[in-house]
């Protein structure tokens, strides 16, 4: 399906790289641009419905490209250029859909178009699903969820799949990830509001009290706990009492039979 794309990318190799690059694999999609400097950019995006997908060099001459797009609020699909993970995690603070490193390959660039077309495709179907009153929701647009997280643990940045999750867990005001198996746990920068509302499929995770959100492929058991509670036993170690609170309970069991 042909798209309409805008390209933000102040170096001339880059920009023509890229555009090899979709005339060869989407050779149906329209390219506006290149912009090529902050201004340019909110400019360019004073009407950001006729766009369909950005892909944008993070740094500019004068400045980071992020300003433009907290200014305006896009929604806008993204894909982010840059040549180093110093950006990485604000750039996830975005619709972003891809984060590549310069030098990358033809093919890497394609399977970051391929993701968002994956994503887009996702965003477009129908499904329908039941709230916990038993309401229906028919027509409601299916989200891409979430496939991986960026992760930061120390100084090191790395990728954790969604399969991997044991849990997330808010503490003091940051939202850590533990992996399944090894009990590693890292940053996201996700509040638990929004994992639960717009990044995890809720067929795959429970958010099972104010701090805590769980995934089912990683239960392992559970037990009757006082005052009416469950405790959990989950694919990972961990100092904390995984614990359902009460007023969850009957939606908890219910949704673990679904």
């Amino acid at each position: 399906m042909a798209k309409n794309l805008l390209l933000v990318e102040h170096e001339p190799l880059s920009q023509a790289r890229i555009r090899e690059v979709i005339n060869k694999y989407c050779p149906d999609w329209e390219v506006n641009g290149p912009v090529t400097s902050a201004e340019e950019l909110q400019n360019s995006l004073l009407n950001p419905s006729i766009f369909d997908l950005i892909v944008c060099s993070i740094r500019f001459s004068d400045r980071l490209c992020f300003g433009a797009f907290e200014d305006l609020q896009i929604k806008i699909p993204i894909i982010f250029i840059a040549d180093s993970d110093e950006h990485a995690f604000r750039a996830f603070d975005f619709p972003c859909v891809d984060y590549l490193l310069k030098p990358f390959s033809d093919e890497r660039l394609v399977r970051a178009f391929e993701k968002y077309e994956s994503f887009s495709s996702s965003a477009n179907s129908k499904r329908s699903r039941v709230d916990s009153s038993g309401k229906s929701f028919e027509n409601r647009p299916f989200k891409g969820y979430k496939k991986r997280f960026l992760t930061k643990s120390g100084s090191r940045l790395s990728f954790v799949p969604v399969e991997n999750v044991a849990y997330f867990i808010a503490e003091e005001g940051i939202t850590f990830l533990v992996e399944s198996g090894s009990s590693q746990k890292f940053i996201v920068y996700h509040s638990l509001n929004e994992l639960q509302s717009e990044l995890l499929d809720p067929d795959k995770f429970y958010r099972i009290n104010r701090s805590m959100i769980i995934n089912l492929d990683n239960l392992i058991e559970m037990k009757p706990y006082h005052n009416g509670r469950l405790i959990l036993s989950l694919n990972a170690k961990t100092e904390e009492i995984i614990v359902v609170a009460r007023e969850r309970v009957n939606e908890f069991k219910s949704w673990i039979n679904q």
